[in-house]
């Protein structure tokens, strides 16, 4: 099982956190400022929108009629009103047709232009002075948006490098934790347990690693305790086995009459799956501690097979069930290099769970093939029922179908002693159809 990094971690939060926190802070403080500098830089424009107005009112004269010409980019409109009549003294031809300034010294935003305007009494001393002059507010515009731009560049930048400071601050903060992840997972590994190494920071990372060690040598302590019990127990278990096994076949062979045949027979069968059983915990307990011995030779693999199924042919024939056996005659030798006692188990135990587990009145399909620089042994069978996680029945005490007979460690001890082999044991179901493939290196 391999273990994959979360794809939402600590330190990956830190720093979507960090850098949120500081974008809201600075964009609030962008945007204030950014709202100061454009309210000064408006007063500043209307100030000079005003004083051009005003230096343009004194200029304008009624009697006689002077009337300054605006500069360039500029808009000028001048009105002169007395006793409530208003006559028009000039308007410049691009001056807003919709344009209408009312009070006195006033700025207003027409279309694309400011418009800043000044009334002072006219030289004639009768009338009002109306003076509007205005400039295109493009100018303002561009300078605010260059200036929102820049803070929102420095905004980016500011925040990008909040974020990679935050990310890489917390990957040094999190080191510890990551090496209490680690020794963490060496737990399903139970002989690969190591302490923890405990950082000198005298912070929570170091009462966490403390914690973590004394729970990790309670798992070890716990662990041995358990493989030392299975493997004694086993041992101990085995002889006594074997000696009522022997004693029972005896008394089955002397027996008087065919009642105390059965009974025999029966009393056999239940001695056999016993010691099945301690053979697969003593097997489990060895694969545990790492203890399991292997003595590996060159066998061959078809000569082997066709031996094992001979052994089988009875409980094949009695479940109404046909083998096919496919050999690869193609290639020169199908020798495989392995334990014979272990691969003979191995093999043993998937033909076992084909014949127990196949539909009767159906073909069991055995092959032998040389693939590149591999030599693939497949079972295959038809089940009674689909088989909704195969993955899983590599794993120890997990049974497909509870009815039947079987504590669920023969395709776990399998899968680990053909990987101890250096070959490699994969199950799959597709349509009611159960395959056991094992791979050895040719």
């Amino acid at each position: 099982m391999s273990f994959l990094r979360p794809a939402r971690s600590i330190r990956l939060k830190i720093g979507l956190v960090f850098g949120a926190t500081f974008f809201l802070g600075f964009a609030g403080a962008a945007m204030y400022v950014f709202n100061q500098v454009r309210q000064v830089l408006i007063q500043q424009d209307n100030r000079t929108l005003i004083d051009r107005a005003s230096r343009l009112a004194e200029r304008t004269s009624v009697y006689p009629l002077v009337i300054p010409l605006p500069e360039r980019g500029e808009v000028l409109s001048l009105d002169y009103t007395a006793n409530n009549v208003k006559k028009k003294l000039y308007r410049s031809p691009s001056f807003p047709e919709s344009a209408s300034v009312s009070g006195r010294d006033s700025i207003v935003q027409r279309d694309t232009f400011r418009l800043a305007r000044v009334v002072r009494m006219a030289d004639d001393g009768y009338g009002n002075l109306s003076v509007v002059v205005g400039r295109s507010s493009n100018p303002l515009n561009h300078q605010l948006g260059q200036i929102g731009w820049l803070l929102a560049i420095t905004l980016f930048m500011s925040m990008s490098l909040s974020i990679l400071g935050a990310w890489w601050l917390s990957g040094w903060l999190l080191r510890p934790l990551r090496a209490i992840i680690d020794s963490a997972r060496s737990v399903n590994q139970a002989e690969h347990v190591t302490p923890i190494p405990t950082p000198n920071s005298g912070d929570e990372f170091q009462e966490l690693a403390n914690t973590m060690n004394d729970m990790l040598a309670r798992i070890r302590q716990a662990v041995d305790t358990q493989h030392n019990f299975f493997a004694a127990a086993s041992h101990e278990l085995r002889t006594p086995l074997s000696i009522l096994r022997t004693e029972i076949e005896v008394a089955q062979r002397e027996a008087i009459n065919d009642r105390e045949r059965h009974f025999l027979s029966s009393q056999l069968t239940e001695l056999r799956r016993l010691s099945r059983l301690v053979d697969d915990l003593l097997a489990m307990s060895q694969l545990r501690a790492g203890t399991l011995q292997l003595r590996p030779e060159r066998i061959e693999l078809d000569d082997l097979t066709l031996y094992l199924t001979e052994r089988y042919h009875h409980a094949i024939n009695k479940r109404n069930l046909y083998l096919a056996i496919q050999l690869d005659e193609s290639s020169a030798s199908l020798t495989v290099v392995a334990d014979q006692d272990k691969l003979t188990n191995v093999l043993l135990n998937l033909l076992d769970n084909a014949v127990k587990y196949a539909r009767p009145n159906t073909q069991l399909d055995l092959s032998i093939v040389a693939q590149n620089d591999q030599i693939v042994w497949s079972l295959s069978n038809q089940t009674n029922v689909p088989i909704p996680d195969p993955d899983r029945l590599t794993r120890e005490f997990y049974q497909a179908d509870v009815r039947h007979d079987g504590y669920g460690l023969g395709l776990w001890i399998s899968h680990q002693i053909v990987r101890l082999m250096g070959s490699s044991l994969t199950v799959s179901a597709t349509n009611e159809t159960f395959r056991a493939e094992v791979r050895f290196c040719a």
